[in-house]
């Protein structure tokens, strides 16, 4: 949990890492959106995160969307965010959790107003969709991931998706385009996402 100057009320990010991921690798990501007067959740999925042993099940994917309402809800129980002003991000597998909570018409939560996947697609069998939800969406890839079709799969998420919708492709980036270890490509994911929920959840 970070919670900004300006004090818990403030509009509220839950964020959800990658496949044997953690919250503890998105700590500039993290210190820039705290910085612009948000309040930033970063829980750690209890089957794809890095601390606990193997087998990681990249399947429980199909729960993770349930998992951020859950955070969603104990936060908001006890006043950290404002419940109308809610954005929810992620990277890779975090990615695939965030598009499914905010635009699957069956994992779809409500109370997201905006959503920003870096380095991710809907790719699991369980989030196929004939139409995805509007809702605000901000995709951002690195040109050079491409293992396992992750920029096509993007790509046709983008062309699924319904306005309003951005896609911005950062030349020469590859996966770990938004981790501590990404710079100079994640000082520009923190731009442009800051950027977008300036845009999105200050209204």
């Amino acid at each position: 949990m970070y919670v900004p100057k300006s004090g818990a009320n403030a509009p509220l990010i839950v964020f959800g890492h990658g496949m044997w991921g953690h919250p503890r690798k998105f700590e500039r990501l993290f210190a820039r959106w705290v910085g612009a007067g948000y309040v930033v959740a970063a829980p750690a999925f209890p089957h794809t995160n890095d601390e606990n042993p193997p087998p990681y099940l990249i399947d429980d994917v199909a729960n993770q969307p349930a998992d951020v309402s859950f955070v969603l809800d104990e936060l908001l129980e006890r006043g950290l965010g404002d419940s109308e002003r809610v954005g929810v991000a992620g990277y890779s597998l975090g990615a695939e959790t965030v598009l499914a909570l905010a635009l699957h018409p069956r994992y779809a939560d409500p109370r997201v107003r905006a959503v920003v996947a870096v380095a991710g697609a809907l790719f699991d069998a369980a989030f196929a969709a004939d139409r995805l939800r509007s809702l605000p969406l901000l995709l951002i890839h690195g040109t050079n991931d491409t293992k396992n079709h992750r920029l096509r799969e993007a790509l046709k998420l983008y062309e699924a998706a319904q306005e309003p919708k951005e896609l911005v492709t950062i030349e020469g980036a590859g996966h770990g385009i938004c981790q501590d270890d990404g710079q100079p490509h994640a000082t520009r994911v923190a731009e442009l996402t800051t950027v977008f929920w300036d845009r999105y959840l200050r209204s």
